[in-house]
């Protein structure tokens, strides 16, 4: 039987569901988007469509565990 723990930073990112978000990997990829939804081991990331280059509206999951750091824009 698999038994996980929640990762602590996703925790922390359960309160800005619903907020645009910057993500930055272990790998050094950057993601900007919505974020969807949060779970144990999973972010879920609505990244908005881009005219040049032309890319649609996706949505991106993620490892917690492959998430280095992320940062959230606070309204001012």
């Amino acid at each position: 039987m698999f038994f996980s723990k929640k990762d602590c930073l996703c925790e922390l990112m359960e309160k800005y569901v619903g907020q645009n978000v910057t993500i930055r990997t272990k790998s050094g990829d950057i993601i900007e988007g919505e974020l969807k939804k949060v779970n144990d081991c999973v972010v879920q990331i609505l990244e908005q469509e881009q005219i040049s280059p032309f890319l649609e509206t996706q949505l991106t999951a993620v490892r917690c565990e492959d998430i280095e750091s992320f940062s959230v824009t606070l309204p001012g």
